[in-house]
């Protein structure tokens, strides 16, 4: 009788901690807080600081200007790597681009049980985009970022990895190719140093990504099940112990190593830094901690060019105004780092001859590259200030009839 009644505890034991897991996720989340293996402190690690990156074990690695995009530290930019869950800021920024915050997302079947680390998604949950992109970003979820290809691609995942391509083009990713939108191990899956840091660099203008990615730990509210609500912490550690840092993802597989992207911000300064492929998970978090401080200790000044010598005008086509107005999309500012001479620095604006209508404001019609002893380190983008209508203008249809 005895042993009876012990069973028959232990299967209620069981039973309760379940449905307590499936009516309290917010619990059952809480403890999510890393997407790697525990480290084995068994293994000799040289800790690596600002004064010696040459100890790195990170196989590439590279420190950029926020800004201009130039290079302050690499190593091996250019070679082959895996990203890891790194992949997922390309997921996050199209999720942003191409739905609304409120847009109900309903999970697809197929994204449930993706393996590795996840947000527990079930078929048919429904949860707010802006919701999902926060889980899966805090929870490097591979569900999540499934779930969101599902929706995005309109139901076809290979529809969604060809917008990731395409993205990668755009932003100059050139040596990149998704094959996945969570980056787990795919031999077509690939990525170098610098093509991570230029994608880093285009979503970090983006607001929304910003505040994602800058957040520490968040409650998620579902919309079906209505009662669930979930804890997810950052997987990303220097979040937690560098005062510095807003951002912004990790990454992790056997095969990809660890691996990090970080933002940080200083004295209006912003850097992002990579590293892929270190020894094990904590040395993705020291090393990308080291290189910026490195950066931040060997800057010397920012120099600010004066926006109203940027600001500047270009011929419209097809459009009521013959001219409109174009200026950088953000402050010219660019860093003095100690060993540079400031005296060697210079910058050329690079437009076209005429642009056509229709455009939006805000559309990107060219560039300013910062130079340093004439060859090209940095560039910012050149965008309309002002809506550019379809239209008839004299003047301008005698330009294009003229100069085109």
């Amino acid at each position: 009788m005895n042993e009876m009644i012990f069973k028959r505890l232990i299967i209620f034991s069981i039973v309760f901690v379940q449905i307590f897991i499936a009516f309290n996720p917010a619990r059952a989340m809480d403890s999510i807080v890393d997407d790697a293996p525990p480290v084995d402190e068994s293994k000799p690690y040289i800790p690596v600081t600002a004064d010696n990156l040459q100890d790195m074990t990170a196989q590439a690695a590279i420190l950029i200007d926020a800004t201009t995009g130039r290079v302050l530290y690499e190593k091996n930019p250019d070679a082959k790597a895996m990203p890891a869950s790194t992949t997922k800021m390309m997921t996050c920024i199209l999720g942003l681009e191409n739905a609304n915050d409120d847009d109900i997302v309903e999970v697809d079947k197929r994204a449930v049980g993706v393996e590795g680390s996840a947000i527990y998604i079930n078929e048919g949950d429904k949860i707010k985009m802006s919701e999902l992109l926060q889980a899966t970003m805090l929870a490097s979820g591979n569900d999540g970022a499934a779930a969101i290809a599902y929706y995005v691609g309109k139901g076809s995942l290979e529809t969604f990895v060809q917008m990731m391509n395409d993205k990668a083009k755009e932003i100059g990713a050139t040596n990149t190719h998704f094959n996945n939108p969570h980056g787990l191990t795919d031999p077509n899956h690939y990525t170098t140093a610098r093509d991570l840091a230029k994608i880093a660099r285009y979503a970090y203008q983006n607001e929304k990504f910003r505040k994602i990615v800058s957040t520490k730990e968040q409650e998620i509210q579902w919309v079906n099940p209505a009662e669930r609500k979930d804890v997810y912490g950052s997987t990303n550690r220097l979040l937690w112990n560098y005062d510095d840092v807003t951002g912004i993802k990790t990454g992790y597989t056997d095969a990809a190593g660890g691996c990090l992207v970080a933002s940080a911000q200083k004295n209006g300064i912003t850097l992002i830094a990579v590293v892929l492929k270190t020894s094990d998970s904590r040395a993705r978090f020291v090393e990308g901690r080291a290189l910026l401080d490195y950066g931040f200790k060997h800057i010397k000044e920012m120099k600010t060019v004066d926006e109203q010598k940027l600001i500047s005008s270009i011929y419209t086509h097809n459009s009521t105004n013959y001219k409109t107005t174009v200026k950088p999309v953000q402050p010219f500012t660019y860093l003095v780092m100690d060993t540079d001479n400031v005296n060697d620095f210079s910058w050329k604006m690079n437009l076209p001859a005429y642009i056509d209508a229709p455009l939006k404001q805000g559309a990107k019609v060219g560039t300013i590259d910062l130079l340093y002893q004439g060859n090209v380190v940095g560039s910012v983008d050149v965008v309309t200030t002002e809506e550019v209508t379809e239209g008839f203008n004299l003047l301008g249809f005698l330009h294009k009839l003229f100069f085109s």
